[in-house]
């Protein structure tokens, strides 16, 4: 592992130990079975990561207007976690978890890496219920 990999690691650590929440995702994996989709459920964890509004926006009103009516929007979330974490979005796989007496569901998940090393993941969530 070269240096700065090992650093970016420790920074991310620190960065989650300064406000650390544990969660337990649980995740839906819908693929093909014959002519249509299987779907199983399943575990991951517990991982500690840490959860944070995301940039700006939590300030930020957004309101959609429609024939039926407006819609306020929840916060936009987001999470860090180390580079063990096994958090993932795809078009297959959705991940959910609870915090804060909410449910968030993962909205993307980017692993970081610094040459050819993961040293992170992070990602976006929407609150779902």
């Amino acid at each position: 592992m070269n240096d700065f990999a090992k650093l970016r690691k420790a920074d991310v650590a620190f960065t989650i130990s300064q406000n650390p929440t544990e969660i337990t995702i649980e995740r839906t994996t819908r693929a093909a079975n014959g002519g249509g989709r299987k779907v199983e459920k399943s575990t991951a964890g517990p991982f500690t990561v840490r959860l944070f509004q995301q940039g700006g926006r939590q300030i930020a009103v957004n309101v959609s207007q429609s024939t039926a009516g407006s819609r306020n929007d929840a916060p936009f979330w987001a999470f860090l976690a180390d580079a063990e974490a096994d958090i993932q979005c795809s078009s297959s796989v959705t991940d959910e978890f609870e915090a804060f007496g909410q449910r968030f569901r993962v909205t993307s998940a980017i692993p970081r890496y610094w040459q050819g090393e993961r040293t992170s993941i992070d990602g976006t969530l929407k609150v779902v219920s």
